[in-house]
């Protein structure tokens, strides 16, 4: 008699435990609906527009729907196309290295030799308070001080160390890169930082107990456990140095533009929607192909740690 009554009341429990899943189903799916639909309309909608105009070709200024794969033949064996994706790659290269290099020794003595919170604390403020000012304005106070009557030709012929003003410091590759690192390096930074802080501090004291020097705890334990941040600000640097157009045209010479500032011309001047298109294609491909590989070096990395 009483087993009656002991399974409706079982069948009663997962029959609540199923309903309480079905909520928090729906419930997550109510939380994930506005930023899948935002991404979706933002991102996958331009993406296929931008592929629909690749694949076709211009008739008078007048757009022609086609299936071709010319645009793309075009951008690898004419001039100056794939060269000048070649330079954004070595300029957002460049700036990636260099940009790494500033920033690790910064993110190292935040994270593991700044013991007051409040030292951190302005240290953040710091490295953040630059992008408080305008983009346009750090691009031109770097061209006043590169510039002939600048900061630096300026205190070079005071002190006697040049008879006349540097001409490479402006509207050279040098300057895109200088400017381009000082602008990104907070991004390096603050991607280190955050991969050094999750070190266990009991790791380096347990290696220091063992009898580990501080440069074998740096290069065999810390070093190692740092590379997914170190690799994670080298792909933003990187995709922010290669796809910038302003430092360029601000600070660079007529040999020195990127391929966005083609982009732009082929969209807002020439009118060329499907040449411009199917380089936003082929920019798109390499920076998927970069993640890739990054994640793919950041799994090998983890596994190796």
């Amino acid at each position: 008699m009483t087993a009656v009554p002991e399974r409706a009341a079982a069948s009663r429990r997962r029959g609540a435990g199923l309903s309480a899943q079905a909520r928090d189903r729906r419930r997550l799916t109510l939380w994930l609906l506005p930023p899948a639909l935002w991404f979706f309309v933002f991102m996958i909608i331009p993406y296929l527009i931008m592929l629909h105009y690749s694949l076709g070709r211009m008739d008078d200024l007048r757009f022609i729907p086609d299936i071709s794969l010319g645009n793309f033949v075009k951008i690898f064996t004419v001039e100056p196309y794939a060269s000048v994706i070649l330079q954004s790659a070595q300029n957002g290269l460049m700036t990636a290295v260099f940009s790494t290099l500033l920033a690790y020794p910064v993110a190292l003595v935040m994270a593991l030799h700044m013991k007051s919170e409040r030292a951190r604390f302005f240290m953040h403020i710091l490295i953040i308070l630059p992008w408080w000012a305008s983009y346009l304005v750090k691009v031109y106070a770097w061209r006043t001080i590169l510039g002939s009557s600048g900061l630096v030709n300026s205190g070079l012929l005071s002190l006697g160390a040049i008879s006349e003003p540097l001409e490479f410091l402006l509207y050279s590759r040098f300057s895109v890169v200088l400017t381009l690192t000082y602008i990104f390096t907070p991004f390096a930074i603050l991607s280190i930082y955050a991969q050094l802080e999750r070190i266990p501090t009991s790791l380096i004291e347990a290696a220091r107990n063992l009898g580990a020097s501080d440069w074998e705890i740096f290069r065999r334990v810390i070093l190692p456990m740092s590379l997914p941040g170190v690799l994670a600000g080298g792909v933003i640097t990187f995709s922010l140095g290669f796809g910038d157009f302003v430092a360029p045209v601000l600070v660079g010479g007529p040999e020195d533009l990127m391929i966005n500032n083609i982009v732009i011309n082929l969209l807002g001047v020439s009118l060329d929607r499907p040449l411009g298109s199917a380089i936003g294609v082929v920019i798109v491909a390499l920076a998927a192909v970069l993640l890739t590989v990054a994640n793919w070096a950041e799994r090998r990395t983890q596994v190796r740690v």
